[in-house]
């Protein structure tokens, strides 16, 4: 079974072990599936009950039904003939709710943890360049819920680079990790305005990846130490398609996450994040502590005032703010612009000059 049915079955199981039917609803909301009603799943329901025949498990898919029914509609009972015979659904469901599934490991929720309780994954990217694109992007509503119902805020996610696409020396390999957030919003917000551009403008990235979440911090890998995906994640990477890799991302076991923390990184920074970077270079499992603090001050900052005093001054801009960021309104719904600076003029003398203008 690939990544995606592994995760159908731990989904399944789930409902087993309370001795609950799922709907295809609750299924596809579960897995991040683009049907609301779970139409194309079939195929993958077979692929799965055959699994379950030849281990000798239970039939766990004669639980998912339709909405408000307790036993398989005619079209599920197809599939699960084909595989099984002639089959008394009743019983086949009893015999899925009375099973020990805790017996069988490789269906528990993953549970691996890097330091930081956290959670690390596995994706793809064109390239790696965190200061213009502070983000992970997903194609439509349900894959980027489904990450975010099984990635708490922190999770790592490391990023290789398409084999297809990106920077030559990049293409297969593993350079780089993200912290993710649970921050959504339009990719727009988190890219940069060239970035956002020159996405729109190449026809093979035009209109993708738009529902997006906030990155928060950013390590790349040292080019000495970049390597083939196959080679550093082999479980990772073999476990789907890298298609539904780059599209969903799937979890990284314990082991391979060992091998990810002695990696040497150098934070990065964020699009949109203004926390203090330092460019030291060292092992990710030292790298994953805080970003260091801003340094005290040891002496006292003076500036000399060769054209007399300064003055701090803070301005809020009242009006048509979409018209004048020429964007859309709900774009900058509930946001202002503001600005700060200092000034030889004192505020009231400087504001009454504004309003002149």
């Amino acid at each position: 079974m690939d990544a995606l049915q592994i995760e159908i079955v731990r989904f399944l199981v789930a409902k087993a072990v309370k001795k609950s039917r799922a709907t295809y609803q609750q299924l596809g909301s579960a897995i991040g599936w683009s049907h609301p009603t779970g139409r194309g799943l079939g195929k993958n329901l077979e692929v799965i009950l055959r699994y379950l025949q030849d281990e000798g498990l239970p039939p766990l898919t004669t639980i998912l039904v339709k909405k408000g029914e307790r036993y398989p509609a005619p079209d599920a009972m197809a599939y699960i003939n084909r595989v099984l015979g002639q089959v008394d659904i009743q019983v086949a469901q009893t015999s899925v709710f009375n099973f020990n599934w805790s017996s069988i490991t490789q269906f528990a929720e993953a549970n691996d943890r890097i330091p930081g309780d956290r959670d690390i994954w596995l994706t793809s990217f064109w390239g790696f360049e965190p200061s213009a694109w502070g983000c992970i992007g997903f194609s439509d509503e349900p894959k980027r819920t489904a990450f975010l119902r099984r990635a708490k805020p922190g999770t790592l996610v490391a990023i290789y680079v398409t084999k297809s696409r990106g920077p030559q020396q990049m293409r297969g390999k593993v350079v780089g990790l993200l912290e993710t957030s649970h921050k959504i919003g339009n990719i727009k917000e988190f890219i940069s305005g060239d970035r956002w551009a020159e996405k729109e403008r190449e026809q093979t990235s035009r209109g993708k990846w738009s529902y997006a979440v906030e990155v928060t911090r950013a390590w790349k890998v040292i080019p000495e130490q970049w390597k083939s995906v196959e080679e550093l994640l082999p479980t990772a990477y073999s476990s789907a398609h890298p298609e539904f890799i780059g599209g969903y991302g799937v979890p990284i076991n314990k082991g391979e996450a060992k091998k990810l923390l002695s990696l040497e990184v150098v934070e990065v920074p964020v699009y949109r994040q203004h926390r203090q970077v330092a460019d030291t270079i060292q092992p990710l499992a030292i790298a994953l502590g805080p970003s260091p603090a801003v340094r005290p001050s040891q002496t006292p900052y003076v500036v000399s005032e060769q054209d007399g005093p300064k003055h701090l001054y803070i301005l809020e801009l009242k009006g048509d703010i979409a018209a004048y960021l020429g964007r859309p309104l709900q774009e900058i719904e509930g946001r202002s612009i503001i600005k700060v600076g200092f000034s030889k003029c004192l505020f009231q003398n400087m504001l009454s000059r504004m309003n002149r203008l």
